[in-house]
């Protein structure tokens, strides 16, 4: 997604460019004179669990790919295929027998997309959660360091959807929504989340029943070297938790324990430079979070969510967004590590700011897209899980017909 007026086929203009192979060199906006594409991040969890490897030293790896398929409305029927793949070294140091506290984490991601998915489908939410250009970059590379048991400091490049706006009972749907509020990404071309992380600094502090964070992150996410001179995002959220599950890890950075948690965060990014193309003007937006989760008989578990987020500036395409949803572990006898999830996430559109980037009469904008997902992950060993996915998408960027998407994804852990 971007910062311009939330339409499928000005989002298919301003990718054409950059959807060529690899990036090309001369891409303009690698050199800091074009559009950035934005679209929504992966959820927090995307990288699997780190394996021992030596001392200190552990690594991960996974590949997810999927075929996506527009069936029906949107801008055109058809289909493409997607690959990102993730492989990420963490070093401890406690571990390595260095200094109490210390942890270094880098990764390289690789995306491979065969197309562009909103020039099929036309929603600006972004159905397909790994959709993005295809492209090769460091992903992460970050150094954490634990002050006391309940205060942490990160600093490094990073991804603000790894700590920021995380809902865990959300994190298996596919749409995009789902894992960060649309009010932050379609709103602001420079957030520092998938596909393009960013530099960034944070604090956060935790104990078993609150949590608080604070960071800064550079608001242009294509160029490292810059800095914050070209902008800069600053976020705030605080937590709530309540009962203890089996699974908890208080000091898991995104603050995602206990069987209640309600979570609500404020972010502001400001832009120094407004008639640098392609960057958002200055804005500012809140976002809440509130889940429960329940054990049913059977070893059965259910988790709930909903999620709001604002950013009512009169220039901002997206002023409003809910999602609501359940997950199901355990559905079926027989299948302990299967789960299935349902969501709806609608987010609202000013017709103004979509009329004027599309050409259109404001009355042709319809006053909100929403997207229906039905999803089930079939794990098929300890290493592979089969996803498929269905979604209703109304109203795709305010304009188009009701498209009817299907994913079917598959995803391999190599460690």
């Amino acid at each position: 997604m971007h910062s311009r007026a939330p339409s499928s086929r000005l989002c298919a203009a301003m990718l054409m460019a950059i959807a060529t192979p690899a990036l090309a060199e001369d891409n303009p906006a690698t050199s800091g004179n074009g559009p950035i594409p934005n679209t929504n991040a992966l959820s927090s969890k995307y990288l699997p669990a780190y394996s021992h490897f030596s001392d200190g030293l552990s690594w991960a790896g996974h590949l997810d790919s999927e075929l996506f398929s527009n069936y029906s409305g949107g801008i055109r029927r058809g289909s493409e295929a997607n690959i990102v793949g993730q492989l990420g070294l963490d070093y401890d140091t406690r571990k390595a027998g260095l200094w109490e506290g210390g942890q270094l984490t880098f990764s390289i991601m690789g995306i491979y997309s065969g197309g562009i998915q909103p020039d099929y489908s036309g929603d600006i939410q972004t159905a397909s959660n790994i959709w993005a250009p295809s492209a090769v970059r460091i992903y992460d590379a970050a150094y954490r360091q634990k002050i006391t048991d309940w205060l942490n400091a990160r600093i490094g490049i990073t991804d603000i959807n790894y700590y920021f706006d995380v809902t865990g009972n959300a994190l298996q749907l596919v749409n995009s929504s789902f894992g960060i509020t649309p009010t932050l990404t379609a709103n602001v071309a420079g957030t520092a989340t998938f596909p393009y992380p960013g530099l960034g600094a944070m604090i956060s502090a935790h104990d078993a029943v609150w949590s608080s964070k604070v960071g800064i992150f550079q608001g242009d996410p294509q160029h490292h070297l810059s800095a914050v001179d070209r902008g800069y995002m600053a976020l705030w959220e605080g937590g709530i938790h309540w009962d203890a599950k089996g699974d908890d890890d208080p000091d898991n950075d995104a603050d995602d324990y206990g069987k209640y948690v309600l979570k609500i965060g404020a972010w502001r990014y400001e832009q120094p430079h407004p008639d640098l193309p392609g960057l958002s003007p200055s804005t500012a937006g809140v976002y809440a979070v509130a889940e429960g989760n329940w054990e049913l008989p059977g070893n059965r578990d259910l988790g709930a969510f909903v999620q709001m987020g604002g950013a009512p500036q009169d220039f901002n395409p997206v002023p409003w967004y809910l999602g609501v949803g359940l997950r199901l572990g355990h559905p079926f006898p027989g299948r302990p590590d299967d789960s299935l999830s349902m969501g709806m996430a609608r987010a609202w559109l000013r017709s103004g700011p979509v009329a004027k980037g599309l050409g259109v009469e404001a009355s042709a904008v319809h006053a909100a897209e929403t997207a229906y997902e039905i999803t089930y992950a079939a794990k098929l060993s300890p290493h592979v899980t089969l996803q498929p996915d269905i979604q209703y998408i109304t109203h795709p960027g305010g304009i188009e017909r009701n498209a009817t998407v299907g994913i079917l994804r598959l995803h391999i852990e190599f460690f």
